[in-house]
């Protein structure tokens, strides 16, 4: 790998973090896997939050609970743990990679996208849907989600393809 390779980034693999909406049903996990094949082929390293286990038996242990306050109480706590884990993931990564496909993109993923930004890490959208959902006719996005992935050094993709860093 050379300074000019995708995915190069000062001597080590760019670290990308995924946020998408993509692990709510398995039937988006080949979408998802296309996603990371692609991230694979320039080279980089991928913190993809659906890969979390420890999150996942936290979330799963949690709806298995009994109905009450105890559900309530580890249903808390396993979103806080889904919290932190994700919001480090994103601080420790270079980039981050938002997924969003759909009528209105999803909230979480904004919120992740909101967040790189905020801590200033670069931002890049993959949006493969041709519908618009901007506010103004043309955007293919809310305007300021558009606004942020811009404003951190990013772009918008519209293809699998045309990711690149």
């Amino acid at each position: 790998m050379t300074e000019n390779s995708p995915g190069f980034r000062a001597g080590k693999q760019m670290k990308v973090y995924l946020a998408s909406p993509l692990g709510f049903s398995p039937e988006n996990d080949h979408y998802r896997g296309k996603v990371k094949e692609r991230l694979n082929q320039l080279h980089c390293t991928v913190f993809d939050p659906w890969d979390q286990e420890e999150v996942g038996r936290r979330i799963e242990d949690a709806l298995g609970t009994a109905f009450g306050p105890e559900r309530a109480g580890a249903i808390e706590e396993a979103a806080r743990c889904a919290g932190r884990v994700n919001a480090e993931g994103i601080r420790a990564a270079d980039v981050v990679l938002a997924v969003l496909d759909g009528t209105e993109p999803d909230s979480g993923t904004v919120a992740e996208v909101g967040f790189g930004a905020g801590i200033g890490k670069r931002c890049f959208g993959l949006r493969t849907d041709i519908r618009d959902c901007g506010d103004l006719p043309g955007l293919p996005l809310n305007l300021q989600l558009l606004h942020f992935i811009e404003y951190s050094g990013g772009r918008l993709f519209r293809s699998i393809e045309a990711i690149e860093f």
